[in-house]
């Protein structure tokens, strides 16, 4: 940030473990940044992550908040279905956005809040993090310089903590370890290797057809290169690699655990029989969301994903779950 420049000035909607643990504590440690609102799901919630933070514009309300002068960003950690409305009114009073996934449940939703930000003018981030770990960003480096040559599979899988689920995260259509974790991964395949999902066929543990929220999920996938793709997310392990094997013509990348590691390892053994080796420090994911968010608003492009992105991944993820309820393949429809 130059010194002329002033901070961006962030009201965060939807008070839970992931905006008090990990972007709250990201907006208040950056010098481009400051937290100047928020609004939880009761006045006690408000109360106490205001006194926390040092936050100055406690709101009882969306239209509050969004309608405040003080806040330049929002930040939307609210329940899963009601991202759509709350950015539509975000975008109508011309704040910038920065939403959790899963961006929208429908293509539909996320087709009218695309099209509501662009009209506005302002900038739309949906928060896939881990794109920001530098392991990651590396591994895309590797990729995109054709040292792989013809991608053949790339597979993917990520472990989450088995808790209790209460409140919303009770609701099957619009919680599971699919948004909770999936999502992530689709994205992910899709950045990394730079090739979109075509076609997919999914199942679920629970199965959703039972109309329970899903704790293991497993998609198989073909991208635009005719690449297959595998996706696995679950709940419900003990220990899980948490690791990204990408495979090619001309060598495989594979990397260390991705998660609970103090170090990233990314491993390209070619076709002769070379093999090479880099090391990262687990970056700050969160902290370097908030940071992008700060550069995409003035005007530096960040690597989260756009609105384009954004409501592709809602296509790929609706074409999941129709997947799994019909299930057969089903082809992507943007």
């Amino acid at each position: 940030m130059s010194s002329t420049q002033r901070p961006l000035r962030w009201g965060v909607v939807g008070l839970g473990w992931v905006a008090t643990d990990f972007v709250a504590p990201g907006i208040v440690k950056s010098p481009g940044s400051r937290l100047t609102a928020c609004l939880g799901s009761n006045p006690e919630k408000t109360r106490a992550f205001a006194a926390k933070f040092g936050v100055p514009h406690q709101h009882a309300d969306l239209d509050g908040l969004v309608s405040d002068t003080e806040v330049d960003a929002v930040y939307i950690a609210l329940p899963n279905a009601m991202h759509h409305a709350a950015v539509l009114k975000a975008a109508a009073t011309g704040k910038h956005i920065l939403c959790e996934k899963p961006f929208a449940m429908t293509t539909a939703q996320a087709r009218e809040m695309v099209d509501a930000c662009r009209k506005a003018g302002i900038v739309l981030r949906v928060a896939h993090q881990i794109r920001l770990d530098a392991a990651v960003v590396r591994a895309r480096e590797i990729v995109s310089s054709g040292r792989l040559g013809r991608l053949a599979e790339v597979s993917l899988e990520r472990a989450s903590g088995l808790g209790s689920r209460v409140s919303w995260r009770n609701d099957f259509e619009q919680s599971g370890v699919i948004y909770d974790v999936g999502v992530h991964l689709l994205d992910l395949i899709q950045y990394v290797t730079g090739q979109r999902f075509v076609e997919v066929a999914a199942f679920t543990h629970p199965d959703r057809r039972r109309k329970k929220p899903d704790d293991t999920m497993t998609v198989l996938g073909r991208l635009e290169g005719d690449c297959h793709a595998l996706a696995k997310a679950t709940r419900e392990v003990g220990n899980a690699g948490n690791n990204l094997l990408i495979e090619g013509s001309e060598a495989t990348l594979v990397t260390s655990p991705l998660r609970f590691a103090k170090e990233h390892v990314i491993t390209v053994r070619d076709a002769g029989g070379g093999i090479e080796e880099e090391r990262f420090p687990v970056s700050p994911a969160y902290d370097l969301q908030v940071r992008a968010l700060e550069d995409d608003v003035a005007g530096k492009r960040s690597l989260l994903p756009d609105g384009e992105d954004s409501q592709y991944i809602v296509a790929v993820t609706n074409a999941v779950l129709q997947s799994i309820d019909e299930r057969r393949i089903v082809t992507v429809t943007p």
